[in-house]
């Protein structure tokens, strides 16, 4: 009885201290695996899944260069063309942009009236086509601003025909202007345009230090001449090429003698012709100035390719 109770005891320990060492040689001969902390989450960390990568700002990239980038031409403030508005009323305003008319004059009706406003000096141009029959075109300046037309106010006047077109180009001070389209035959419809072209000049600043401006347009009954500006800082050989027309195409240069952004009596300097064969060229040796350069249409409507180069 003893015997088996010493027994009895003797299992029971072994149940439970024989567990107790085999776990214990474990730890010391296979010590267990710490699992790494994750370092505390950043402001700019995003959801469990989601992998976070830096990217530098694109404003804090150097530039890239390229070889195949062309030279740069002068600074400029280029207008793109503006779609002349076609209207109905008389009534303009100031003349900022182009303006289209398109009527008819008859015995009953024989004869249009069109007033503006010019608040700054600038070259303007008149056009009357697109008529069956003769008819006139009278400018003038409404110098007491009554809308009526006074004795001495006029300042210009010309006809159109079938086969051309009756054109008024003159540098206008800030005043107020009539302009009046007149039946002078039989009955007809007409097209008449009017146009600020210094306000639609381009202006290509200094050509100064071997730059070379270079613009390609289209000229047509819509956008019948450009306007350039630019300046030179100092003496220097300048090379203007007018080509790639289809049809003739003239170009005028003009030294802008008082600054004031406007072609004045007395400074044109040189002028030629472009046609599809041979290109228009102004070469001259010009001083320290502002000038202007004149593209106008003279024989349809074309494309055609400026280059303006000083050295």
């Amino acid at each position: 009885m003893r015997e088996s109770g010493l027994f009895a005891l003797f299992g029971f320990l072994g149940v439970i201290i024989i567990p107790i060492l085999i776990v214990g040689l474990q730890y010391r001969y296979y010590p267990p695996t710490e699992t790494p902390r994750l370092p505390p989450p950043t402001q700019n960390e995003g959801t469990k899944n989601e992998v976070i990568t830096s990217t530098p700002a694109a404003d804090s990239l150097p530039p890239v260069s390229s070889p195949l980038t062309p030279p740069k031409t002068p600074d400029i403030d280029k207008k793109p063309f503006v779609e002349p508005k076609i209207s109905r009323n008389p009534n303009i305003g100031i003349l900022k942009e182009s303006r289209i008319f398109s009527d008819r004059l008859t015995s009953k009706n024989p004869e249009r009236t069109y007033f503006f406003t010019i608040d700054k000096s600038s070259n303007v141009s008149l056009y009357l086509d697109q008529v069956t029959n003769q008819v006139g075109m009278w400018l003038y300046v409404d110098t007491n601003g009554n809308k009526i037309i006074d004795s001495g106010e006029q300042i210009d006047s010309t006809s159109a025909y079938s086969n051309s077109t009756g054109t008024i180009s003159r540098t206008l001070g800030p005043d107020n202007y009539i302009a009046t389209v007149k039946f002078q035959g039989s009955n007809t419809d007409y097209n008449f345009q009017i146009v600020n072209d210094t306000n639609d000049a381009t202006n290509v600043k200094s050509l100064q230090e071997r730059k070379t401006f270079t613009d390609t347009l289209s000229l047509t009954r819509k956008n019948r001449q450009k306007y350039y500006l630019f300046s030179l800082e100092s003496t220097s050989s300048v090379n203007i090429i007018l080509d790639q027309v289809t049809n003739q195409v003239g170009i005028w240069l003009y030294v802008d003698t008082n600054g004031n952004g406007v072609i004045d009596p007395g400074e044109q300097i040189d002028s030629a012709s472009a046609y599809i064969n041979s290109a228009g060229t102004i070469q001259k040796n010009l001083g320290k100035d502002d000038y202007i350069l004149q593209v106008r249409e003279t024989g349809g409507n074309t494309k055609y390719t400026l280059t303006m180069t000083s050295q």
